[in-house]
């Protein structure tokens, strides 16, 4: 809006340039009063209007209709998604955390949705990388707008599957004439290292407990067996069926005719109109056209919807530069109650979480520990929500984080919310929960255990190495890289496995008894999608992040808007670092020196790449912690 002192002097100047039409703003007063022609003779019409009345006639005018102009414009929310979209905010940040979380777009798009002012939102999503889970928490989000009157309309330059997904909620999918839709369908990619292995002169001697848990096999077979290939092809069933279903249910379209469109892979824009998939194709430049055309008004563009404001940065000023690497994240108000949101994502390892050459991230039993601890010990957390997305991990660290999850839950209300994977370790920590949701592409389950070592006394002898074992104990060499299990050893480690399958048994069933009416069924290391799982007991309800946060602050009596959501630990600055300080006693402050790797294994692609690196901290950490609750296959879908 127009300021009104501007206004005022507008008005001034103009009342003054009447009152002395001769005088110019800044002209000598003698000047203005010595004329400089003779004077006229009599006028017979009425004098023309001085030029300068005139401009400040029209700029008055000018100004108000800019008044009028925004004050009957709508607001319409403009939210940027052009990058990579991560589970969890960053554990340590320089300046300010930039990394875009689902909770924090949820978050955003919910505040849109209850802000009176918000006309509309803009979803812009271009480049966004996300996984099927985390779309269809988006799709909802937007569902929720609309429900609530809201338009919303999504942008991208072109849509791949988890992108299109996301947008078909909405009634204003935007699509540049040149841009296309590229569905190609789903695919499971796997990869097999025993060729690789007998290559090397390396031997994976492992033993495993349930016959379609399968986490070996990809060092030990060069292909899949019976059991894994049955359960692949019924989590590529459930996830094409829930693609297809998913989009023809949004956007009015046959089941057929989705199933076509995949199949043909790529759909022009403009037949993407036609056929109903799109609704407007315009280019990014002309988005404001189409929304003052559609919404009938002039338009109010609120950029960065729901970001807090950030303080200008003076690189030019060393002093005023180091204090903003030194001064710490805002802490969360905690003069509200707060629900609690406690991070469980990637491998599951003992003791404290780091991101290791190979990592393709990992969550120590330490620090859920201590971040539970902290959630329970301060009083204005009412409530606890665990997301959990891990492929599972240790065995030891597993059963460290249930039961500090347990104390946590008869302490608090707990609910668990599974994204994209709650598998072996994943689903073992989940089920500590008091109630279980689950995104409808979770994978859940894989109920088994697996274990082993990698033998290298053949690779040592190709490159010239001899090795030699000193022993005391009949099995002081159990775990010894030059040599296979004896039978007695097979023994041993055979039992010590089962006993673990037992507890994990146990575990499930000390929390879901009465839920999981057959323990048989959906044990021996099998895997669901989160669809069936909620058939068979092992998850109670199917919904995001955003679900289970509600669920948990109803549990806990709090009225929506009442709470705040407050993530542990929190990110920690520069001066954590330099001090070794810990708020929340919850994360080692010091980080691990990286080296190149991670940078050779990018080229594979980032799904491609952070299914090697797991693979590989699999490989590291069964050196030390031989028996592991890790999914049958740790794999990437395409």
């Amino acid at each position: 809006m127009i300021p009104r002192i501007v206004l005022s002097v507008c008005i001034l100047a103009a009342a003054g340039a009447v009152r002395n039409p001769t005088t110019r703003i800044g002209a000598s007063p003698v000047a203005a009063r010595t004329p400089t022609t003779a004077p006229a003779a009599p006028a017979t019409t009425q004098p023309a209007m001085d030029p300068r009345v005139a401009f400040a006639r029209e700029t008055i005018a000018r100004h108000i209709e800019e008044m009028r102009r925004q004050q009957n414009a709508v607001k319409v929310a403009y939210i940027d998604l052009n990058r990579e979209i991560s589970e969890s905010p960053a554990r340590f940040v320089l300046i300010a955390d930039v990394r875009l979380t689902l909770q924090n777009i949820i978050s955003r798009l919910n505040q849109a949705r209850d802000d009176k002012d918000i006309r509309a939102v803009v979803l812009n999503i271009g480049d966004t990388d996300f996984n099927l889970a985390q779309a269809q928490e988006l799709r909802d989000a937007i569902s929720a707008l609309r429900r609530d009157g809201k338009r919303v309309f999504v942008y991208s330059d072109s849509y791949d599957t988890a992108s299109y997904i996301a947008a078909s909620a909405s009634r204003d999918i935007c699509l540049p004439e040149g841009g296309e839709i590229v569905i190609p369908g789903v695919s499971i990619n796997m990869l097999f290292a025993k060729g690789l292995l007998d290559l090397i002169g390396v031997k994976a001697d492992y033993v495993q407990i349930g016959r379609y848990k399968g986490a070996d096999e990809q060092f030990t077979r060069t292909g899949p067996s019976r059991e894994m290939r049955q359960e692949v092809d019924k989590i590529l069933d459930g996830i094409f069926q829930q693609i297809v279903d998913g989009i023809a249910c949004h956007r009015n379209i046959s089941n057929a005719d989705v199933t076509d469109m995949i199949n043909g892979v790529f759909l022009p824009a403009k037949l993407a109109r036609q056929r109903g998939f799109v609704d407007h194709l315009v280019d990014q430049d002309d988005l404001r056209n189409l929304l003052k055309k559609e919404l009938s008004r002039e338009i109010d563009l609120v950029h960065d919807y729901g970001l807090p404001q950030r303080e200008p940065v003076d690189f030019s000023n060393p002093l005023a530069l180091l204090s903003l690497l030194m001064k710490r994240p805002s802490p969360q108000e905690a003069a509200r109650p707060s629900v609690a949101l406690i991070y469980v994502e990637g491998l599951i390892v003992d003791g404290e979480s780091g991101d290791s050459l190979f990592s393709g991230g990992e969550i120590g039993s330490e620090d859920l520990r201590k971040s539970l601890r902290v959630a329970v010990r301060d009083d204005s957390v009412k409530a606890i929500v665990l997301r959990v997305d891990s492929p599972g991990g240790s065995a030891g660290a597993s059963e460290v984080i249930y039961q500090a999850v347990r104390r946590a839950a008869a302490a608090k209300p707990l609910v668990v919310s599974i994204g994209s994977t709650g598998a072996s370790g994943g689903y073992y920590v989940a089920c500590a929960g008091n109630y279980i949701f689950a995104d409808p592409a979770a994978i859940v389950g894989s109920i088994g255990v697996v274990g082993g070592k990698f033998v290298l006394k053949d690779l040592f002898g190709k490159i010239g190495i001899n090795t030699e074992s000193f022993i005391r104990g009949n099995n002081a060499d159990l775990f010894s890289f030059s040599r296979t299990f004896t039978e007695q050893q097979r023994r041993l480690v055979t039992e010590w496995m089962q006993r673990t399958y037992d507890q994990f048994v146990d575990r499930v069933m000390a929390t879901r008894k009465g839920r999981i009416r057959d323990i048989d069924e959906v044990a021996h290391g099998r895997i669901f999608l989160a669809q069936q799982a909620r058939a068979l007991g092992m998850v109670d309800e199917l919904g995001g992040l955003d679900k289970a946060i509600a669920h948990a602050a109803r549990q806990a009596q709090l009225a929506p808007g009442s709470y705040d959501v407050r993530v542990i630990p929190s990110t920690k600055s520069v001066l954590d670092l330099l001090r070794g300080e810990d708020p929340d006693a919850s994360l080692p402050l010091r980080p691990k020196i990286q080296g190149d790797m991670a940078q050779w294994l990018s080229l594979f692609g980032r799904s491609e790449s952070r299914m090697l690196k797991m693979q590989l901290r699999l490989v590291q950490m069964m050196q030390s912690r031989p028996v592991a609750l890790v999914a049958p296959y740790i794999f990437t879908i395409n």
